[in-house]
């Protein structure tokens, strides 16, 4: 009965990204926890580095989802340390359902403190920055495939002296997003114990409004979705243009996500 009540019309396999969010929510009284680890190669110093992140997520209501995390690195210090706290709300405020398509659209605010000192040109609320991030998200449903872009602003809220040794770093910028998502398997559904299969490619841009640098990157990932309530994804991140000093043009990515239903009373 639980995995009926996620995929009948609650959430589809194929707009839940792995590199950012849909308009739709988590299911209404669910609790969903998630670990990830992202990993990547500086591009100064030519060394690994490692972000790992623990984060649980509230449907509230069916239009309202909250999610908390908090981060752990060794991307800025030689040991592995606690790095960041981070709190995200996102309000679907337009759904517009037929009986093999929707479309959402909602509107998100991100807040997040960071140990980390402001190097670095990209800002990123995902540990690297603190600051204060909000926008709009808009997602399409048709069939097997689902499409979604989003945009926002991101001001970062610790340094605000530019002067040191490196480049002049960032204080404010403009985030956009355009995914896809499509279910590969199965092909027709016999049983919700199936495992749905989902290929994704997202590209993913900023731009710095202060200093007018900018990137874009391409981010493929392959999502297994078991037994209804877990999913398990891995995924890649590109750099396919850019000026913006950055820690690293390519990282990768994977993490574990199991939904409790009806978990809130």
């Amino acid at each position: 009965m639980l995995s009926i009540l996620f995929f009948a019309g609650r959430i589809s396999g194929q707009e839940l990204y792995v590199f950012s969010n849909p308009a739709s929510n988590n299911p209404a009284k669910s609790v969903a926890f998630k670990v990830s680890s992202k990993a990547l190669r500086e591009v100064h110093e030519d060394a690994l580095g490692s972000r790992h992140t623990a984060d649980v997520a509230f449907g509230l209501h069916k239009n309202l989802q909250l999610n908390t995390a908090l981060t752990f690195s060794d991307m800025y210090f030689t040991n592995m340390r606690w790095e960041s706290a981070r709190v995200y709300a996102k309000y679907r405020f337009l759904s517009v359902d037929n009986v093999h398509s929707h479309f959402r659209a909602a509107a998100f605010a991100k807040a997040a403190v960071s140990r980390n000192p402001l190097v670095y040109q990209e800002l990123d609320l995902e540990g690297d920055n603190s600051g204060v991030q909000a926008g709009l998200v808009f997602t399409q449903l048709l069939h097997k495939f689902a499409a979604s872009a989003g945009v926002s602003y991101l001001q970062q809220m610790g340094q605000t002296d530019r002067r040191s040794l490196g480049p002049p770093f960032s204080t404010q910028a403009f985030q956009y997003n355009i995914s896809a998502g499509y279910l590969l398997f199965p092909r027709s559904y016999q049983s919700y114990e199936q495992t749905n299969v989902n290929l994704y490619c997202e590209v993913l841009g900023q731009r710095n409004l202060d200093l007018q640098r900018s990137f874009v990157d391409i981010a493929p990932a392959l999502q297994l979705i078991v037994k209804s309530t877990t999913r398990i994804n891995a995924g890649a991140r590109f750099q396919l243009a850019g000026d913006a000093h950055r820690m690293a043009r390519n990282s990768v990515f994977i993490s574990l996500e199991h939904y409790l239903l009806q978990a809130l009373k």
